[in-house]
């Protein structure tokens, strides 16, 4: 348990945005305990794990062994086969929960978007099956490869325009997310004229602006400055719901996400949790190259 726990404990308190001290005080016990559960040099009786598992918000296979429950499903795919001229998808299989922070590893021209706009529902499989159990229109949002801006608007507008789209636009609301997302001095620029990384700041900001089960990043600091790319991985901290990233950034990986799948000849032949990967000596990176056949 000490492995999957620690790690689970530490990146659920983090997105909380919860300090050691403050689970200590709901607790009543010293941060030590707390600093020591995060470390596996302890653990905590049956009454704090029922204790930590309601602060999180989550049940105790969750909390304990990082598995899911059946009733958090969200997506199943089942056998999905697509081609173009030549076929790019063979048998996918894949379940995704209500909890899971997904980072979707592969080759390019793996097939990796192909997937994700399979699950959008831009592209039709050629066959399988696809289960969703949400509402695509209201519980899911897309942020893609290539920006979709209006390249004539500006800044504040585009923000007001989709607000306005996912009925929830007011004044402030606009105000808050300029300032939110450190683009206060654009917003009477022009898209057309924004930097590439500003244009990508304001697609991640489009993509996040209403809240949704499940969060669909393709490749999504390509084209940004380092400040924002770290402005991006701090911002991911604090999404809810499921996310599904095609990422290539090993670093944020170790970090930020629970499972890892691996695509290759059109097939997810790897879907691991980033602690069984660890609890091998491995890094993100290592386990990635010795499976794609070191491929980069």
């Amino acid at each position: 348990m000490e492995n999957i726990f620690s790690y689970q404990l530490n990146m659920l308190r983090q997105k909380k945005s919860l300090s050691q001290e403050l689970i200590a005080q709901k607790l009543y016990v010293s941060r030590q305990s707390v600093s020591k559960w995060e470390r596996g040099d302890a653990e905590p009786d049956i009454d704090k794990l029922i204790a930590l598992a309601d602060i999180f918000g989550v049940d105790l296979n969750y909390l304990l062994a990082g598995q899911q429950s059946p009733e958090e499903l969200l997506l199943k795919l089942t056998a999905v086969r697509k081609g173009f001229k030549k076929p790019v998808l063979n048998d996918v299989n894949l379940e995704i929960y209500g909890k899971d922070r997904i980072a979707l590893l592969g080759s390019n021209g793996s097939g990796k978007s192909t997937i994700v706009n399979i699950i959008a529902g831009m592209l039709r499989p050629d066959a399988g099956h696809i289960e969703r159990l949400f509402d695509p229109k209201e519980d899911l949002n897309v942020m893609p490869q290539e920006n979709v801006l209006i390249e004539t608007l500006r800044l504040a507008e585009h923000i007001a325009l989709s607000a306005g789209i996912h009925r929830i636009y007011s004044t402030q609301f606009v105000s808050g997310l300029l300032q939110k997302f450190h683009l206060e001095e654009q917003a009477n620029v022009r898209i057309s004229d924004l930097s590439g990384g500003q244009k990508r700041r304001l697609a991640l900001l489009l993509s996040v602006m209403s809240s949704s089960k499940l969060l669909i990043l393709d490749e999504p600091t390509v084209g940004m400055d380092l400040e924002s790319i770290d402005f991006f991985w701090n911002y991911m901290d604090h999404v809810a719901g499921s996310v599904l990233t095609i990422t290539h950034d090993f670093n944020q990986i170790d970090r930020y996400f629970n499972r890892v799948l691996l695509l290759k000849d059109g097939v997810i032949v790897q879907d691991e949790k980033v602690t069984e990967i660890h609890s091998n000596n491995q890094t993100i990176e290592e386990w990635y190259r010795k499976y794609n056949n070191n491929e980069g």
